[in-house]
């Protein structure tokens, strides 16, 4: 989840749902810290079988292919915001059986009350806008035993380009995420029982800053703000890069993040 301006919930996320949207023919060739985030949460899946899987901004359903070999479930449903990713999604997956494509929102899910055996996400619910409200929604669609596991977007992620704008301006000009302590005491909350948590610092390294920040936005996830209602003049821009360049080391320029690993089950009482 993160922490935005004052902005309407509508507005938002049709804002977000575009920003996907235009990203969904570049975001495979740029998700390479996506698919090692993706991996890491697949081994920590507590359940080898499940009947209904839901795959929480399944995006280009990168996910979808290896949920329904680990899983074989009854019904697989694909569920994103951006119209264009599910597309995408269903092109790249149309042979696999029983899957289902829901474009809707995550904190207002159309399923049933208790239908799903697992609720399963990575690196998409930090877009959502109130944390304790999508945690009790995603109780409320798992069964009771079943399962919610995810991977998300922590505070402390892309220092490097907080550090590069504090250095011509002072200001952060990237959203800021939740704390895990935080997260987790939305996930307790919500009633789901947490088993597991994990706070992980991921690093990648690029060629250029350039590099860097076309990571972000070809995967529709740009971080970069506006400098108040104004776009960011050329000046301002190459003067960024040019301060980000700073932070080259043996490696390359990097970018960093902080991913929160949890697991949570809905109790069988409630």
């Amino acid at each position: 989840m993160l922490i935005t301006p004052d902005i309407s919930a509508l507005s938002y996320k049709r804002q977000l749902a575009k920003r996907f949207d235009r990203a969904s023919l570049s975001y495979d060739s740029y998700a390479d810290f996506q698919k090692i985030v993706l991996d890491r949460l697949f081994a920590i899946l507590p359940l080898s079988q499940a009947d209904v899987v839901v795959d929480l901004g399944t995006g280009t359903g990168q996910a979808l292919g290896i949920l329904s070999e680990k899983l074989t479930p009854k019904c697989n449903i694909a569920l994103d915001l951006s119209p264009q990713m599910l597309a995408v999604a269903s092109e790249h997956f149309s042979a696999l059986q029983n899957t289902h494509y829901v474009c809707a929102d995550a904190e207002r899910l159309p399923l049933q009350d208790k239908s799903c055996d697992l609720v399963f996400s990575s690196l998409a619910i930090q877009w959502c806008l109130s944390p304790l409200d999508l945690f009790k929604e995603l109780c409320r669609v798992t069964k009771p035993g079943g399962y919610v596991v995810f991977s998300t977007l922590s505070q402390g992620s892309m220092p490097e380009i907080s550090k590069a704008w504090r250095g011509l301006d002072n200001k952060e000009h990237v959203h800021q995420y939740m704390t895990l302590d935080a997260l987790v005491d939305c996930v307790e909350a919500s009633e789901l029982n947490l088993l597991s948590s994990e706070l992980s610092d991921i690093s990648m390294w690029f060629d250029s800053p350039e590099s860097a920040i076309y990571s972000l936005k070809k995967v529709g996830a740009s971080l970069i703000a506006s400098d108040g209602d104004k776009p960011i003049s050329p000046s301002k821009w190459k003067a960024f890069l040019l301060e980000y360049e700073k932070q080259r080391n043996e490696f390359g320029i990097p970018l960093s993040y902080q991913v929160s690993f949890v697991v949570a089950q809905r109790p069988i009482s409630i």
